[in-house]
C-alpha cells in the first residue's frame, strides 16, 4: 500500500477519532450513535451535489459532534468567496475526493492508459479498463460553521427548513406516510433485483447464505419502526457479500484465508456503519444492535491499532452501498456464475471454430452405395441432407437412387417441417462448425421405397464439448513477484500460462473459498473457461509469472540449483555459480507457491536462482567486463603509437616524391590512398581478432571457440549460431572492430562449462575447433593461441587432434 503523507496520516486519525468517539458513546445512549436528530444526507452547499457513503458517514458524524442543524458543508474559498467566510478557530473535517487521470486493462496491471487514451477507445474496448483512483484530501467546514446564519438569515432559515433536522423540517405524519411508502418501495426493489427476503416466524433477522435468502421478523415484531428499517438494511448489506454475488471483496475473505472470529467482528462492523449510512438517507437516526453494542470495545480498540483498518472500511462501505443502490435503480445484480457464463460465450464466439464433424460427415455420402448423411434437430423440426452431389436447386437435378422430393416426404412423415439439401463441398456445401451439432442426431441413411432406412449413426457429443468448452489439467491461483494474485491455466494438451484476473472475479473465488467449500472447483471451472477464451481471442494478455532472464546473465553458469524447506519452516534456495557452491538464500512464500505450479520446475529453479543470486551473477558479469576494457585500452594505446609512426612516414615519403615527374606524382598518390585503406582495417582490427581471423581461415566449416582468460569466445557469424543453438547472450563490442570495420559480435560461456556446451554444439551438428592459450597472456599483448582439438558430429570430444599444424605441437588437449 502506498505510503501516506503526514496530511493523510492526520485525516485519518481524525475519522478514527470521529468513529471510536460515536460508537463509544453508543453504549451509555441506548444504542444510539448517528444522527439523533434526524438530519437528512450530507450534501455540498449551495449546488446540493450528494457525496459518496463513506464521506457521508464522516462529514454525519463531524456534524453531530459539534451540534450542526444540517449536514451542509461548504469549502473555506467557497465561503469566503460568497461573503459567508468561515469564522475563526473552526476546524474543518476531511473529505475524500476522487479523481481518474489514468485507466488500467482489467487483466493486466502493466497496461496502463491515460485519460485522453481511454476517451479514444471504442466502446467495447473500454469496458476492458477500469480507472485509477488518484486520492486528494480536501477540508470542508458545515454551513454552521460559516457566517452564513449572520450575513443571510432568510438563505439560513430556508435550507434548515428544507435539510435540517426533524424539527426544523417540521416532519408530522404526511411525511411519515411517505417514508413507509419509500421503505416499502425500496424492499420490493430489494426483492426483484437483488436478493429474495420472506417474513420469519421466529422474531430472529438473519441472512442465510447457502440459500441466499433474507429471514426478517413482521414490522409488528420490533418495538419501533425505525427498528425493523435498520435491522432490514443490516440484512441487505450482509447479503452484498454473497459468494455468487459479485460485490465486494469484504474483509473476512482477504487474501481467500478462512474467517475468523476477528474477520467476523470487523464484518459486523462494516454492517453496522454502511446500514446507519442506508438509515441516514432516509433522514433516521441509527443505532447498534445489542450484539454490537458488545463489539464497541474490539472496534475502538483495532481502530486505534490497526492504521489501515480505516481504509478498509471506506472502501468496504462504498462497495456494499454501491450495490445497494444498482438494484434500487433498477439494475439487475447479476449472479457470478451466470456472468461467467455470459461472458465465456461472448469471449468464445471470437474463437476460431472447428469443423471436426463436417469433415467426417463429408467422407459418408456415397453416389455407388446411395447414402447420404442426415442431421436431424427434433427441437426445431429441421433435416439436413448432405447428398453425394445434386443439391441444387433445380428440382430436375437428381441422382438415381435419391431423389430429394422422396428425401422431403419421408422426413416430413417423421415429423420434420423443414428439410434442407446440401453437397459435401462447394458453393452449396455443409460446412457447419462443431458447436452447431449439439442435440442432433447424425445418420448415414439411404432411401427404401418411401420411407428412409438408417444404416448407422455418427456420435458428435465428444466434438460438440470440446467445440466450446475445454478440459484443464491444473487451474491455480498464484502471486507474482508483486504480489499481484495471477490465474494460471493448464489446459488438456496444450502450454500453460498465466492472466490476471478482474477484481471482481477475485472477490468471487475468495468469497466462495470462504463460504462454500463445496462450490471452489466448479468456480475453478468457471474462471478457467472463461480467461482460456479470452486469452486466446486476445494473446496479449497472457503473462509470464514463471519468470524469465530479465538480469541479462548467462543462465548456464548456474550448475545445480535446490529448492527446499528449512527444519526452521523457512523456505530456502541453494545454488551453485561457476563452480562455486553459495550459502542458501530466502524463498518468498509466493516464489514457493510458483515452484509446484511451475510447468517445467527446473527451468523456474535456475530462473528463481538467477533472481536470488542476482548480484553474485552481476559482479562477474563487471569484473569480466573490466578485464576487457583494459584489454581494449591497452590495444587502443598500441595502435595510436603505430599510427603515429606510420603518419611520420607517410610525410617523409611524400616530401620525397616532390621533386619527381607529375605522372609519378599522381601514381604515389594514388598507391598512398591504397596504403591508407589497408591500414585503416588493420588498425581496426586489434592482435586478438586478427588472431581469431587467421585461424578461422584455417577452419572456415567449423564453430572456432576461442580461450580469452576464463571464457570461451565465439565471434562474428560463429556468435550468431552459438548464441542460438547454446541460448547464451549475443553482444556487439563497441571497443573491437571485426575485418569489416563494424563492432565485433561476440557470445561466450565460462572455461569450465565446455563439457555443458560443447555436446551441444556437436548434436546440433556442428564442427567445432577448440583455441587455446599456449602461453601465458601479457599485459599488453595477445598471447599465442592454437588449435588444440577438433571434434565433428559422430565424433567423440575429448580426444586431441592429432598435430594439424605446427603450432599445437607443444600443447596437449584441452579435454580430459
Amino acid at each position: 500500500m502506498k505510503e501516506k503523507s503526514d496530511f493523510e496520516k492526520r485525516a485519518a486519525e481524525k475519522q478514527v477519532s470521529l468513529l471510536t468517539e460515536a460508537l463509544t458513546s453508543a453504549v451509555d445512549a441506548k444504542g444510539h450513535w448517528l444522527n439523533a436528530s434526524g438530519k437528512l444526507y450530507p450534501k455540498l452547499y449551495p449546488k446540493g451535489f450528494s457525496v459518496s457513503p463513506f464521506n457521508a458517514l464522516i462529514l454525519a458524524l463531524d456534524s453531530d459532534a459539534k451540534g450542526c442543524k444540517s449536514n451542509l458543508f461548504t469549502q473555506f474559498s467557497e465561503a469566503k468567496a460568497r461573503g459567508e467566510s468561515v469564522r475563526e478557530h473552526e476546524k474543518g473535517v476531511p473529505f475524500l475526493y476522487y479523481n481518474w487521470n489514468k485507466y488500467v486493462n482489467r487483466n493486466n496491471p502493466d497496461d496502463v492508459i491515460t485519460k485522453e487514451a481511454y476517451a479514444e477507445l471504442s466502446d467495447q474496448d473500454k469496458q476492458q479498463y477500469k480507472g485509477v483512483k488518484n486520492r486528494e484530501i480536501r477540508v470542508l467546514f458545515n454551513i454552521d460553521q460559516t457566517l452564513l446564519p449572520m450575513a443571510n438569515e432568510t438563505a439560513y432559515t430556508t435550507v434548515l427548513k428544507k435539510d435540517g433536522t426533524v424539527e426544523d423540517r417540521g416532519y408530522g405524519d404526511k411525511e411519515d406516510k411517505q417514508l413507509h411508502g419509500r421503505v416499502n418501495g425500496f424492499l420490493q426493489k430489494m426483492k426483484d433485483n437483488l436478493v429474495n427476503v420472506r417474513q420469519d416466524g421466529t422474531g430472529v433477522a438473519h441472512y442465510d447464505t447457502e440459500k441466499d435468502v433474507i429471514y426478517l421478523p413482521r414490522q409488528r415484531d420490533f418495538e419501533h419502526y425505525n427498528d425493523y428499517v435498520q435491522e432490514m438494511m443490516r440484512q441487505l448489506v450482509s447479503a452484498t457479500g454473497h459468494q455468487q454475488r459479485l460485490a465486494r471483496e469484504g474483509m473476512v475473505m482477504k487474501n481467500g484465508k478462512a474467517p475468523s472470529e476477528d474477520a467476523v467482528k470487523k464484518e459486523k462492523l462494516i454492517t453496522e456503519l454502511a446500514s446507519g449510512v442506508k438509515m441516514l438517507e432516509l433522514g433516521l437516526p441509527a443505532r447498534l444492535s445489542k450484539d454490537s453494542l458488545g463489539m464497541v470495545d474490539y472496534w475502538t480498540r483495532e481502530l486505534k491499532e490497526d492504521p489501515c483498518l480505516i481504509d478498509a472500511i471506506e472502501s468496504e462501505v462504498n462497495g456494499a452501498l454501491k450495490v445497494l443502490k444498482k438494484a434500487e435503480l433498477g439494475e439487475k445484480v447479476e449472479y457470478a456464475t451466470n456472468q461467467h457464463q455470459r461472458e465465456t460465450a461472448q469471449m468464445q464466439g471470437q474463437l476460431p471454430n472447428h469443423y471436426f464433424v463436417a469433415d467426417e460427415i463429408k467422407q459418408h455420402p456415397n453416389e455407388e452405395q446411395r447414402t447420404v448423411v442426415i442431421v436431424r434437430d427434433d427441437a426445431n423440426k429441421t433435416a439436413d441432407v448432405v447428398l453425394p452431389q445434386g443439391a441444387s436447386l433445380e428440382v430436375n437435378n437428381e441422382i438415381k437412387g435419391m431423389n430429394k422430393q422422396r428425401f422431403t416426404n419421408a422426413l416430413q412423415k417423421e415429423g420434420y417441417d423443414n428439410v434442407r439439401f446440401y453437397n459435401p463441398d462447394g458453393a452449396l456445401g455443409f460446412r457447419p462448425d462443431d458447436s452447431y451439432f449439439a442435440d442432433k442426431k447424425i445418420t448415414v441413411s439411404r432411401l427404401r421405397n418411401w420411407s428412409i432406412e438408417d444404416l448407422s449413426s455418427l456420435d458428435a457429443t465428444e466434438a460438440v464439448i470440446h467445440s466450446r468448452d475445454i478440459g484443464f489439467d491444473n487451474v491455480q491461483l498464484v502471486k507474482d513477484d508483486k504480489e499481484r494474485w495471477a490465474l494460471y491455466i493448464k489446459p488438456e494438451g496444450k502450454e500453460g500460462f498465466a492472466v490476471y484476473p478482474d477484481k471482481g472475479d477475485l472477490n468471487h473465488f475468495f468469497t466462495t473459498l470462504k463460504q462454500s467449500m463445496d462450490n471452489i472447483e466448479r468456480v475453478r471451472e468457471e474462471l478457467a473457461q472463461k480467461y482460456y477464451a479470452m486469452a486466446e481471442a486476445k494473446p496479449d494478455l497472457k503473462v509470464d509469472i514463471f519468470g524469465g532472464n530479465e538480469q541479462e546473465v548467462d543462465l548456464n553458469r548456474i550448475q545445480r540449483v535446490a529448492v527446499f524447506r528449512a527444519k526452521s519452516g523457512e523456505c530456502l534456495c541453494a545454488a551453485t555459480i561457476d563452480g562455486k557452491k553459495l550459502q542458501p538464500r530466502s524463498v518468498s512464500p509466493s516464489q514457493w507457491q510458483r515452484l509446484w505450479v511451475a510447468p517445467d520446475r527446473d527451468s523456474y529453479k535456475q530462473s528463481l536462482a538467477a533472481s536470488l543470486f542476482a548480484d553474485v551473477l552481476q559482479k562477474d558479469n563487471n569484473v569480466e567486463q573490466s578485464t576487457q576494457e583494459k584489454q581494449e585500452e591497452a590495444t587502443e594505446v598500441k595502435q595510436a603509437e603505430t599510427a603515429t609512426v606510420e603518419k611520420h612516414d607517410e610525410q617523409k615519403e611524400m616530401a620525397q616524391q616532390e621533386d619527381k615527374p607529375s605522372d609519378q606524382k599522381e601514381q604515389a598518390s594514388e598507391q598512398r590512398e591504397e596504403k591508407k585503406e589497408e591500414k585503416a582495417v588493420k588498425v581496426a582490427i586489434s592482435p586478438l581478432v586478427q588472431q581469431y581471423l587467421d585461424l578461422k581461415k584455417k577452419h572456415p566449416d567449423a564453430i572456432l571457440l576461442f580461450r580469452c582468460g576464463d571464457f570461451y569466445e565465439t565471434y562474428k557469424d560463429d556468435a550468431v549460431k552459438a548464441s542460438k543453438i547454446l541460448g547464451i547472450t549475443l553482444t556487439k563490442s563497441n571497443g573491437r572492430k571485426d575485418d569489416e570495420g563494424k563492432p565485433l559480435a561476440m557470445a561466450g560461456f565460462p572455461y569450465h562449462a565446455l563439457d555443458t556446451y560443447l555436446p551441444k554444439l556437436i548434436r546440433a551438428g556442428e564442427r567445432v575447433a577448440i583455441c587455446d592459450q599456449l602461453e601465458v597472456p601479457k599485459q599488453t599483448t595477445s598471447s599465442k593461441r592454437g588449435i588444440t582439438e577438433m571434434v565433428s558430429p559422430g565424433k567423440e570430444a575429448g580426444r586431441p587432434m592429432a598435430q594439424e599444424n605446427q603450432e599445437t605441437e607443444q600443447h596437449t588437449s584441452l579435454r580430459r
